[in-house]
């Protein structure tokens, strides 16, 4: 049966040489075919994601970093955060580096550096990323910030842009290590097949890593069914700060800093808590509220087709996708929430949100 082809991608990649030269657009493929011909020239690479990585952002990486290492060259993946605990079940999880710098070698000794997920350079928690940045992303807004952007709109996951740069570009075997790694990334980055990015590409990709060995049965155990005690304490926390407007269209989820030593938890527990209040019949969208300090307060909101939650990160320099996205709002907790909610009842009721921005940072 012949397959009907897929929306052109809106993507972009923009090859910034110098400050000074004209940037030139071209589509996802050539960006794809730029990227494997890097890895082609070189020996030695560092790869990074976001801050607090989640199963796209290491899933993609660990899996770069393997089809590297499988043509005898040298990569390593470092990040600025821990990470949810049941992903050390990626294969290499275990062997990324959790650390504030970056090495004290680069750039000298690597030939390019790897971004994972990453719309801003900031979002990697590194303040400096001297020498070849090659940025590989899905997210609107991304800032084009490497020397090689690969922007591609329409992936439902990072992961599934690497698997397209081996399938189409460098085409090495896939073991069944790699494919688990890419099978996180789609996975966790379309809610298991859930979400409105569960497309055709993404059933396709499905369809080629369980070919090479994955069991999403498997995967799922363990990434759904192997929380902590911690995290189940936290939840429940949580839970019992529960608020939905009036109108039942909005629900937000408080997270005090003292729930952590109550629950005996870690940051990286706080994983999925976000999506329990847009389970709520009605709500449209789901707001968590961690509390970082008296003086800031972090938000992931994620929201049902219809209402872009993007827009309303951005107000805060935050971002991410129109129904996943996230920012550090610079108020407490409480002052947070009440300036959060006149921006989302806003978007809900489909006013545009827009004004000034106040400071802040992406974390979704």
């Amino acid at each position: 049966m012949t397959r009907r082809p897929l929306a052109r991608a809106a993507s972009r990649i923009f090859c910034r040489r110098s400050r000074s030269q004209t940037m030139t657009t071209n589509p996802p493929d050539l960006a794809a075919r730029q990227v494997a011909e890097r890895i082609r020239g070189g020996r030695n690479f560092l790869i990074t994601s976001h801050r607090n990585p989640d199963g796209d952002a290491l899933g993609s990486g660990l899996a770069l970093q393997r089809l590297i290492r499988s043509m005898g060259k040298q990569a390593r993946m470092q990040v600025r955060d821990g990470f949810f605990g049941a992903l050390y079940n990626i294969p290499g999880a275990d062997g990324v580096a959790v650390t504030d710098n970056l090495p004290s070698d680069y750039p000298g000794a690597y030939d390019a550096l790897f971004t994972m997920e990453c719309p801003e350079v900031e979002r990697t928690g590194y303040p400096v990323l001297p020498g070849p940045v090659v940025n590989i992303d899905h997210h609107l807004g991304n800032t084009m910030y490497g020397e090689i952007n690969y922007l591609d709109l329409e992936a439902p996951s990072v992961g599934e842009m690497v698997l397209q740069i081996n399938r189409k570009h460098l085409h090495l075997p896939l073991d069944r290590e790699t494919a688990i790694a890419l099978y996180v990334s789609l996975a966790t980055d379309t809610g298991f097949f859930r979400y409105h990015n569960t497309t055709l590409r993404a059933f396709d990709a499905a369809e080629e890593l369980v070919r090479a060995g994955v069991v999403p049965g498997d995967v799922s155990l363990w990434i759904n069914e192997s929380a902590s005690r911690g995290s189940i304490k936290l939840l429940g926390l949580c839970l019992t700060t529960l608020d939905v407007t009036k109108d039942g269209k909005i629900a937000t989820i408080e997270l005090p800093k003292r729930f952590f030593a109550e629950a005996e938890a870690s940051p990286e527990d706080t994983e999925g808590i976000v999506n329990y209040g847009r389970m709520i019949d009605g709500v449209l969208v789901s707001a968590l509220l961690k509390e970082i300090d008296g003086n800031s307060t972090r938000v992931s909101m994620r929201a049902k087709p219809g209402v872009d939650v993007q827009a309303v990160a951005a107000m805060f320099g935050g971002g991410g996708h129109k129904a996943a996205s996230g920012c550090t709002v610079p108020l407490p907790l409480a002052a947070a929430k009440l300036k959060l909610l006149v921006l989302l009842e806003r978007a809900v009721n489909g006013v545009t949100v827009n004004g000034g921005k106040a400071s802040g940072t992406v974390n979704r």
